[in-house]
């Protein structure tokens, strides 16, 4: 990756502080809610003033307050986000093909690299549906008129297609419960929401099953989870499969030089370059695809991506 791929800059991050969250130390919480970092990094980040409370330098043990904000200073490395294509473009919302590996909207990890800044830039927008990083496909993005485009999401009809090994049953009518722990995993269980996802197999070929998925529900990783709880979890897929994420060396270390004060010293020397989520994630994809969206009376559709045109 070139320096004339890649986007370098420092960024603080603020966020206040939530009701679980009071009375706790700052260090606590930093280790326990953002755990990308060590105990130790936070220490040193708050002593040199990476990390401030309210603005002001404070002890690693200061009991946090609801009143209380947090800042955060990085040094941020993104790549380029490639090109978008459009599907469609109508009057109050535009239909584009996410590629896998990017991110739809910024978040804490991903700032710029993600297909609605790439398109957008600091315009609002609304992504009425939500593909995961490592999925392609339909995405749809509201820029005018939120409320009412949004609430359309609850009607369209989707069909996505997934890559699983093994022979998939013909039809299955999967009506789970899927639970989430505050920041954990999502998994099957009693306690949670009921999801139900049509499954019909299109087709079954050198030890794999295409598999036609119609998402009832719309709950986060719904297809993921329900696949993998039917034994069949989707290729490629290292959360909820058997794959596994292959170990990530240094692509390129943070060569910025140092002005020689306490805060910045600190900042790069722990600053990881271009070892982080977003160049990572560029490779990734998982063998799910948001393939047709029938949205406001509207069919709109995705062309399958390489690992589904060979066999299809």
């Amino acid at each position: 990756m070139s320096a004339s791929s890649s986007l370098v800059y420092f960024h603080t991050f603020r966020t206040n502080v939530k009701e679980r969250w009071k009375n706790k130390s700052l260090v606590d919480v930093l280790e326990y809610e953002f755990r990308t970092r060590t105990r130790e990094y936070y220490i040193e980040a708050i002593e040199c003033g990476v990390i401030t409370v309210n603005d002001i330098i404070v002890k690693p043990s200061y009991k946090l307050q609801l009143v209380d904000y947090i800042k955060h200073t990085v040094h941020m490395h993104e790549p380029i986000a490639p090109a978008i294509n459009t599907i469609s473009m109508e009057n109050d919302y535009c239909v584009v093909y996410k590629p896998a590996g990017v991110p739809c909207h910024p978040t804490g990890g991903y700032l710029e690299y993600s297909v609605t800044r790439k398109l957008f830039g600091d315009k609002k927008v609304a992504c009425v549906n939500r593909l995961d990083i490592p999925v392609s496909g339909v995405l749809i993005i509201a820029f005018d008129d939120f409320k009412n485009t949004m609430m359309k999401i609850s009607n369209a009809v989707k069909i996505y297609i997934a890559k699983v090994k093994g022979d998939f049953p013909d039809f299955v009518n999967c009506i789970k419960k899927i639970y989430c722990e505050e920041g954990r995993r999502r998994f099957i269980d009693e306690r949670g929401k009921e999801c139900q996802t049509l499954f019909r197999k299109i087709k079954f070929v050198d030890g794999y099953s295409f598999v036609e998925c119609r998402p009832i529900t719309g709950r986060t990783h719904q297809i993921r989870i329900h696949l993998q709880s039917l034994g069949f979890p989707i290729v490629n897929d290292i959360i909820y499969g058997e794959s596994k994420r292959e170990n990530f060396v240094f692509v390129k270390n943070c060569n910025v030089k140092n002005d020689g004060d306490k805060k910045i010293n600190c900042i790069l020397k722990h600053c990881k370059g271009e070892n982080n989520r977003s160049f990572l994630s560029q490779e990734n994809f998982i063998c799910l695809h948001a393939w047709k969206y029938k949205f406001n009376e509207k069919w709109y559709e995705a062309k399958l991506p390489e690992w589904a045109q060979t066999k299809l």
